[in-house]
């Protein structure tokens, strides 16, 4: 078989990454994502969204043995993938990655264990193939660079199901044949755009994209072909995506460079779009140095790039969707509060009066990086430069490159385990999160994915 196309050489690349190849430092940060993933994906099951979505997938898919995550029930393989990965970005919350710009775990993950769960693979068969599946996605991520995403295209579902089959094609052993066939069915099919912002949709087709892998990889084990000339087609992803832009180079170092150390992975503070955060730790820095308070303060302005403004869309939320698309709505919390946490996207909290007369005083100023931070080393693509004018004429200024929590500036463990245990505690799941957290971080060492759960 000819290794020339893109979707072979992808597969090639997935041959390369074996549970002896991957280096430790790559296992310890997937395995912290797997742990930030499960518990934001337990706190996300007790949306509206989440449950009304799981309730449909009951109905539509037989029982299994994989774990539904904040359930008691268990599903068939499909029927997890939708419900978790739902869960999982439910309050997006999940993590991200600028290779693509895309909520990589919370498709790859759902995918993997499910997969893992059926066929009682082991716990590090499960972690290698998770690794495998975000490698194979941001490579195709970097190779068609985030103008995808500057599109308009929901690059979390577009490329998602690369990711979810990818690490469905290790867990089934297809070789190199059968990997190329699934990766091509599953990519041909195409996803949302970003237009599903705000909306439960988001969500769904996060699901629908990491049980749109598994069926492709079945579909590929029992012989079904696909496109293998997807992207080369004059109709194919390349064209129709991107203007035919796509740098193979990034294809052909998967399994010899690691995007999930480079770009690396973004894992959230808070339960808010991401392209917010570091204008909150911004605006938080400054009221608890100057002992600012809502009542003495003028006027915010928040200076952000483009992709900030495109985001964060919301200017006077609705509901919890909205507001977690809404810069004025995560400042506003932000200095009523001095925090921002699962609690404060109920409604009592969005639909406050009090909240929404502080968010008139914040002005978002959509700009270029500030000519003084262009030699700056820690810039991240959705930077904040921070203005607070207060009543008496005073103005505190201070610039975010990157917020805590960035690959730039990884959260730290016990900030991890904090938001794992608070996830649970807000989803008021009774399994204890401390033996939960060590297992999950031991995961290598579980025989049986199956009992993950138990």
């Amino acid at each position: 078989m000819s290794t020339n196309n893109v979707i072979n050489r992808i597969a090639l690349g997935l041959e390369r990454i074996t549970t002896d190849s991957i280096p430790a430092e790559v296992f310890n940060t997937a395995k912290s994502c797997i742990i930030d993933t499960c518990g934001v994906a337990i706190a996300g099951s007790t949306t509206s969204s989440s449950r009304n979505i799981h309730t449909v997938v009951k109905e539509s898919f037989k029982g299994g043995n994989c774990t539904v995550l904040g359930h008691t029930n268990t599903l068939n393989v499909f029927g997890a993938a939708v419900a978790n990965g739902a869960s999982a970005h439910a309050l997006d919350f999940d993590d991200n990655c600028y290779a693509g710009i895309v909520h990589g775990s919370a498709v790859v993950l759902p995918s993997v264990l499910a997969v893992a769960q059926e066929n009682s693979s082991s716990g590090k068969e499960l972690l290698s193939s998770f690794v495998a599946g975000l490698e194979a996605q941001f490579a195709v991520a970097k190779a068609l660079s985030n103008g995808i995403y500057d599109r308009g295209w929901w690059t979390t579902s577009i490329l998602g199901v690369i990711g979810s089959a990818a690490g469905a094609c290790k867990l089934l052993k297809l070789d190199r044949e059968a990997t190329s066939n699934a990766l091509a069915i599953a990519i041909v099919g195409g996803g949302a755009t970003r237009s599903v912002r705000g909306t439960d949709a988001k969500h769904y087709y996060c699901g629908l994209a990491a049980e749109r892998g598994i069926t492709a990889a079945k579909l590929a084990l029992n012989g079904a072909t696909g496109p293998l000339n997807i992207f080369e087609d004059l109709n194919g992803i390349t064209k129709v995506l991107n203007g035919d832009k796509f740098e193979r180079k990034y294809i052909d170092v998967i399994g010899k460079e690691y995007c999930i150390l480079k770009p690396g992975i973004d894992i959230k503070k808070y339960p808010v779009c991401y392209a917010s955060h570091a204008a909150i730790d911004g605006v938080k820095e400054l009221i608890d140095l100057n002992s600012i308070n809502s009542f003495n303060i003028k006027k915010i302005i928040c200076t952000v790039p483009p992709v900030v403004a495109s985001n964060l869309t919301f200017s006077n939320p609705a509901n919890r969707t909205e507001a977690q698309f809404s810069l004025e709505y995560a400042i506003a919390t932000i200095i009523e509060h001095g925090s921002l946490d699962l609690t404060h996207l109920e409604d009592k909290f969005v639909k406050s009066s009090r909240l929404k007369r502080v968010s008139e005083l914040v002005y978002m100023n959509v700009s270029k990086l500030p000519k003084e931070e262009i030699d700056n080393k820690c810039i991240c693509p959705e930077w904040a430069k921070i203005e607070i004018i207060t009543n008496d004429g005073m103005c505190y200024k201070t610039f975010v490159g990157a917020p805590v929590g960035s690959a730039n500036r990884p959260l730290p463990k016990k900030l991890l385990y904090r938001k794992f245990s608070e996830c649970l505690t807000y989803a008021k799941n009774d399994t204890n999160p401390k033996e939960l957290y060590e297992r999950l971080l031991n995961i290598d060492q579980i025989e049986n994915s199956s009992t993950l759960f138990d």
